[in-house]
């Protein structure tokens, strides 16, 4: 099992200055695109879109702060700490507002492969446990943690392993 403590990695500010973020896992590295699956923990600052992403598929769990609203072409989505995670096309780069300070999200993109974040423990091979409480990812999980709390990452087969 790898374990990554998000406040240990540096967070990299977005191209629109609107947050950073902190890449806590991705692979593989190389190739055509820098990653084909990637795990981070995004900081939303500021009121601003989100970048558009073709070909990426995404899931996005608000894990602290305040509530932020979702505008996309065709609907308007608040989200919260607690709330399931959002599924969405990374091409749509929806708006995002802030409602309060700031927030934190833990955002799984995807590049033709299936996965999913969950509020629940899934069915799918490779496992993975980020709790907003330590702001730990336990990574390539082969039994269950003590206190299985937060939000449950899961990959289906690939070239997934971290590189």
């Amino acid at each position: 099992m790898i374990t990554v403590r998000a406040d240990e990695v540096a967070p990299r500010p977005w191209a629109n200055g609107g947050g950073r973020t902190r890449e806590l896992i991705a692979g593989p590295r190389g190739g055509h695109w820098r990653w084909r699956w990637r795990l981070s923990l995004a900081e939303l600052e500021a009121d601003g879109p989100f970048s558009s992403l073709p070909g990426v598929w995404r899931w996005l769990a608000l894990v602290e702060g305040d509530a932020v609203e979702l505008e996309f072409d065709d609907r308007v989505l608040a989200l919260q700490p607690g709330d399931p995670p959002l599924e969405f096309d990374g091409a749509l780069a929806p708006h995002c507002r802030m409602h309060g300070g700031r927030a934190r999200a833990l955002n799984l993109m995807l590049r033709d492969l299936h996965g999913c974040l969950a509020l629940e423990r899934g069915t799918a091979p490779l496992q993975a446990l980020y709790e907003p409480a330590t702001r730990t990812l336990f990574w390539d999980l082969d039994d269950t943690p003590a206190a299985p709390a937060g939000i449950w990452v899961g990959i289906e087969p690939g070239e997934l392993r971290w590189r």
